[in-house]
């Protein structure tokens, strides 16, 4: 019931008064709505993006019903369209740093709306009409990074529809972007408010006698149960369908029965029969698909066959051998192989030849005396050496044939052999007697071949990047610096350091540079050519990026009495060829007369240079001037 007032006989009824009857029966409204918990967003107002166009909008679906902690109503009974370019207050939302994100809050709250104005006694415009409506109002919180930016907090007197995300650059709210996880979503009774009757359960037993306690306890049960904690089926509880040669209906008695046939050593009906396999390849024998008995056999009968055979039986890794002498290995595959190993060794403490024994053998004035073969081959090792390092009695040069010297040498023995190879030393390096002994004259190459030919590469003292290589191809002499050709393309030593160098031809002289620090490159960045060979050869061609920084200058002389407004010009040429015409030149003044205005123009501006001018009111007799630089890019 409502708080009333008592109106009586011949009450002259103020304004005030009557307002507070309607009061108070509204508040006695909202105080019932309050008192059964009735809160929040009952139906409606679901979020989405605007549609058919998604942007900075959301719509809201109607018809929608909800109660504020007050008790108050609202309703509206048409879709609506929420702005979230901006805040309740008019702020923009935007997040301007790249990597964060701000949340915003749209929010329902009441409001009255006011209509059918009407003239009080007092000449005071009133509305009659109070009707209950609505108002959605956009709040935003501070942007922050990505993942921990806060969200608006609750307002009391509002309820919550969602939660909607802006990011840098953001022009459409999508479906990602709006949450509804706070929504405050009208409950019609709490879990813990419903009771419930306990007395004749036998499974759950909640703590308190709530709908809530009920369902806490039910979900702990089916958790014991999921989990195997506890609530476990017993395998006699658990149906199982015949199959196969397990004829049991329940698990337990399936999975007995399974072990006591598998178990089994019966004749015919071993556990071994009950075991399927796949066929397995082998050369030379192969076992088909079928049981594991049935491959079983198999295998004993190739066993057996094997152990009786005559020959063929095993490789050699598989017969065991002794340890003997020097031979450590345990089978014979690797003994063979260790014998092989300790013959063909040539180290100076066990060589092959030191385990091969050789009888003595007589002979004058050397004999061989019994050992091994490598004792025999130093007894003869050190009667040669004697005999070639006889002061006298040893051969003459000339008296020793040579039978084909090869390598260009005519010669037929060592003496003139010795003078040929002399001759063809002598004419490329200085002699032991003469100044520079050991010395290159000069250096002859032949035909290299390949796309570019490497004459020289010197690492010079080691320093990074400055490794120099010499090329030749058929038209020009590279010099490079911190890179080599492998064929295709330049190859950087170091891709920290830049690259460059020069080359020249008999046509033309070219410098280069590259600047990009790639690994390989088959153009340099920049190059400066000279063309000798052309018409044109007074400056050099430029590749790449070009700028180029000169003087220039313009004056005028008025000779007239009046003033005049004269046109005067010049030309620039640049010190080198641009490879096209500049994309920007500009001008920046030096020193100019105070009458001057402006910069000059350019015209016709191409790869070797450009022109200028300017237009000047110059006072009568006087005379202006400009004097400045210019900056030319390509």
């Amino acid at each position: 019931m409502a708080d009333r007032v008592d109106f009586y006989f011949r009450q002259r009824v103020t304004e005030a008064e009557l307002d507070l009857a309607f009061a108070l029966l509204e508040k006695a409204d909202r105080d019932l709505a309050a008192d059964l918990n009735i809160y929040g967003i009952v139906s409606g107002a679901v979020p989405a993006p605007h549609a058919p166009v998604p942007d900075l909008t959301v719509d809201l679906t109607a018809p929608a019903r909800a109660y504020d902690n007050l008790g108050q109503r609202m309703f509206f009974g048409t879709g609506q369209t929420v702005d979230c370019a901006v805040d309740l207050v008019g702020i923009p939302t935007d997040v301007a740093t790249v990597g964060n994100e701000r949340w915003l809050g749209i929010f329902l709250r009441f409001k009255r709306l006011l209509s059918d104005p009407r003239t009080d006694g007092n000449s005071q415009q009133v509305f009659f009409r109070r009707d209950e409506s609505f108002e959605l109002v956009v709040r935003q919180a501070p942007e922050g990074a990505i993942g921990v930016a806060p969200k608006p907090a609750l307002q009391a007197d509002e309820l919550l529809l969602c939660d909607v995300r802006r990011r840098p650059g953001q022009t459409q709210i999508l479906v990602a972007d709006i949450d509804a996880s706070r929504r405050q979503a009208f409950i019609f009774a709490q879990g813990t408010a419903v009771s419930v009757v306990t007395g004749t359960w036998s499974i759950l037993q909640p703590l308190a006698a709530t709908v809530q306690a009920a369902l806490d306890e039910a979900d702990a049960e089916l958790r014991d149960h999921f989990t195997a904690v506890a609530r476990r089926h017993a395998a006699t509880a658990i149906d199982y369908a015949p199959h196969g040669f397990v004829a049991s209906a329940n698990v337990q008695a399936a999975l007995d029965e399974l072990i006591d046939d598998l178990g089994t050593g019966a004749v015919g009906s071993s556990g071994a029969t009950r075991v399927g396999i796949d066929a397995a390849a082998g050369a030379p024998n192969a076992l088909p698909a079928g049981s594991v008995k049935s491959q079983l056999a198999q295998l004993l009968g190739f066993l057996n066959t094997h152990v009786g055979a005559s020959s063929g039986a095993h490789n050699a890794a598989a017969i065991a051998a002794t340890p003997h002498n020097n031979i450590a290995a345990t089978n014979v595959q690797a003994q063979l192989q260790e014998i092989v190993t300790d013959l063909v060794a040539t180290g100076a403490v066990a060589p092959g030849a030191g385990l091969v024994g050789v009888d003595a053998i007589a002979g004058a004035p050397t004999a061989i005396a019994a050992g091994t073969l490598r004792a025999a081959l130093v007894t003869l090792l050190g009667g040669l050496n004697g005999h070639v390092n006889q002061a006298v009695g040893a051969h003459a040069a000339s008296a020793i044939a040579v039978a084909d010297a090869g390598n260009n040498l005519n010669a037929v023995n060592v003496e003139t052999s010795l003078a040929e190879i002399v001759d063809a030393l002598e004419g490329d390096h200085f002699r032991g007697n003469e100044a520079n002994p050991g010395q290159h004259r000069a250096i002859r190459q032949p035909n290299l071949g390949g796309t570019k030919a490497l004459l020289w590469d010197s690492q010079g003292n080691g320093g990074i990047g400055a490794r120099l290589r010499v090329y030749a191809d058929g038209d020009s002499i590279w010099f490079t610096l911190n890179a080599s050709w492998n064929g295709s393309a330049w190859a950087r030593d170091n891709t920290g350091y830049f690259s460059g160098g020069f080359r020249f031809s008999r046509l033309e002289f070219e410098l280069f540079h590259e600047t990009t620090f790639a690994a390989t490159f088959t153009t340099w960045s920049r190059t400066w050519r000279l063309p000798m060979s052309s018409t044109t050869n007074s400056a050099f061609e430029l590749t790449g990026t070009v700028q180029e920084i000169g003087r220039c200058a313009i004056q005028w002389s008025n000779a007239d009495t009046a003033t005049r407004t004269l046109s005067l010009g010049s030309s620039v040429t640049f010190r080198n060829r641009f490879p096209a015409a500049p994309s920007s030149i500009t001008f920046s003044s030096l020193n100019q007369s105070s009458g001057f205005s402006g910069n000059p123009s350019t015209y016709f501006p191409d790869r070797d240079g450009f022109g200028l001018y300017s237009y000047q009111s110059i006072p009568a007799l006087g005379t202006v001037w400009w004097y400045g630089t210019y900056t030319a890019v390509a």
